[in-house]
């Protein structure tokens, strides 16, 4: 895993805490986001969800969750230029991913 941005704090409905942002991959080689706890290392969310079935637009190309206990994150992410949302919904059986744009700096 690759930190790419440390010490943010992000507020949403369910998370009100500092986090690291760590980039890794699904298997299938896909990029995948998670929150781990600033001063613990603790793993605080999944922000991405895997979609094998769709081609990503380019590398950075991610789908990321907003229902349940991710409620807000997206716009928390874009919010802390992490991402860029491009506005685009993929639905994912009964939800939707919110498509999004890595930031690399």
């Amino acid at each position: 895993m690759k930190i790419i941005k440390k010490n943010i704090k992000i507020v949403t409905k369910y998370i009100n805490e500092y986090v690291d942002i760590e980039e890794s991959q699904y298997t299938n080689n896909r990029k995948a986001i998670s929150l781990v706890d600033t001063n613990t290392g603790e793993p605080v969310a999944v922000a991405t969800v895997n979609l094998p079935e769709l081609q990503p637009e380019t590398p950075n190309h991610v789908f990321l969750k907003g229902w349940s206990e991710n409620e807000g994150l997206p716009e928390a992410l874009a919010d802390n230029n992490i991402v860029r949302l491009t506005g685009h919904i993929t639905p994912t059986g009964f939800v939707e991913a919110q498509e999004a744009i890595l930031i690399e700096d």
